[in-house]
């Protein structure tokens, strides 16, 4: 069951999405330490108006726990992307306490035009069942609701396998752009 996420999922949610979103995860928190990087995202998922809040996520649930005792196998951020800029000041903030740097700036991903998919990730277990695929379609659903007309999102160029269940879903590529130091396809969906 995919439902919108809330403030008490960040102990089961912030795993899955910091598989998904690998060095980012220390672009968005100022550090290089895999363990501080977890807390003050599990953090700002718990919290409201952020890029990662609660607020902007969808979950899934399996049937039952698995068996590390959890129940939510999936994840999704998206938000509207003209709003991106203001939902990353809270986390630059952070990171520029967390860093040190008084100028810290975390890259805008998202097009103002766009209703943006940050993040999916599916537990390893669960893959290959089609729930990434669901979880993409309420993502595009959710933003077509909103009155977007279009989805955004950014894969690594590294991720063939990515980019084709994509293009398989209607996104297509618009261009490639650097973020972070590595690569990345944009690609859109109209809805």
């Amino acid at each position: 069951m995919i439902r919108p996420a809330a403030s008490d999922d960040a102990l089961e949610a912030v795993p899955l999405i910091l598989e998904a979103i690998g060095s980012i995860a220390f672009v968005l928190t100022g550090t290089k330490v895999l363990a501080e990087a977890m807390s003050i995202l599990e953090r700002f998922f718990e919290e409201e108006d952020n890029r990662v809040s609660h607020q902007n996520a969808l979950v899934l649930e399996g049937p039952e726990a698995n068996a590390a005792g959890r129940r939510i196998v999936g994840v999704a951020i998206s938000y509207d992307g003209a709003v991106a800029r203001k939902l990353d000041e809270p986390l630059e903030r952070a990171a520029r306490l967390q860093s040190g740097v008084s100028e810290y700036r975390i890259p805008t991903e998202a097009e103002p035009d766009e209703f943006y998919l940050d993040t999916v990730s599916i537990h390893r277990i669960c893959q290959g069942r089609g729930l990434g695929r669901q979880m993409i379609e309420a993502v595009c659903e959710q933003g077509r609701r909103l009155g977007r007309k279009r989805i955004g999102l950014l894969v690594d160029v590294t991720n063939p396998d990515a980019k084709r269940l994509y293009e398989r879903l209607q996104f297509r590529l618009v261009k490639r752009r650097e973020l972070a130091g590595e690569e990345y396809f944009h690609m859109v969906r109209e809805v």
